[in-house]
């Protein structure tokens, strides 16, 4: 999975307003847990209820390449939404933890319950101390921006390669780069989002800032999403697959 962030030029910032901004930030992380909760439960579902079909879906390249082409649609039409039709936006960031909630499962099927919470707590630790870290620092990380996004680039190319010609020691290192990108990543949207916010005019929109939370949270699940399942594939590398 991959961060789907939206690239924004460097704003010029007035008048930090903290209530607000907390308020702000308060929109996103409810809509990000929201996104989480909808996509564990999904998977919980998955495994529990429906493992026979969820294995059936996943077992098929085809019908494996169409959810990743469906999850991509869901993507690209909540990018044209977000900013014109927040509540909408919503909708399909809950459509598309569903779909994220299916592929889950495929994990849940595969390995342990403790590995799973191990990696999950860690993941909220790294991802908390980041994300603190990206909202108070008084840098701006926007220079991050190129090497981010190269970095997603050739973690995707490299784990495709490594699909066809696997090395497990490529997929150690891809594993660790994994981690240290999105742990990056984290803090980076983190301290973008805050700049948004408090780009001049922004606080006396209401759309715009109802669409910048939905995205926002957008971000920062896939973050977490994507720094969950690097730290995962650390865990199961060193500690097995299934208890």
């Amino acid at each position: 999975m991959d961060n789907f962030g939206f690239e924004q030029q460097e704003p010029r910032l007035v008048n930090p307003d903290a209530s607000g901004l907390n308020n702000f930030f308060k929109k996103v992380y409810t809509y990000m847990a929201l996104a989480l909760l909808v996509t564990a439960v999904t998977a919980y579902l998955g495994v529990t209820l429906f493992a026979v079909q969820i294995a059936t879906i996943f077992s098929s390249p085809v019908s494996s390449l169409v959810m990743l082409a469906v999850m991509m649609g869901f993507v690209f039409l909540f990018s044209r939404q977000v900013f014109t039709n927040p509540g909408k936006a919503f909708g399909m960031l809950m459509g598309f933890s569903v779909l994220n909630g299916m592929t889950f499962a495929v994990i849940g099927l595969t390995t342990s319950l403790s590995m799973i919470a191990s990696a999950f707590f860690t993941t909220a630790l790294l991802f908390a101390g980041m994300a603190f870290y990206g909202v108070t620092t008084k840098k701006s990380l926007s220079s991050l921006s190129a090497i981010l996004f190269g970095s997603v680039i050739a973690l995707i190319i490299g784990g495709i390669i490594n699909l066809f010609f696997f090395n497990s020691i490529v997929y150690l290192f891809l594993s660790v780069v994994g981690v240290i990108v999105f742990a990056l990543m984290t803090a980076y949207d983190m301290n973008r989002l805050k700049a948004m916010y408090l780009e001049g005019g922004l606080q006396g929109d209401a759309t715009l800032v109802q669409g910048l939370a939905v995205s926002g949270a957008l971000s920062l699940y896939m973050d977490f999403i994507n720094l969950f399942l690097y730290i995962l594939r650390l865990f199961t590398a060193f500690g097995g697959s299934r208890d």
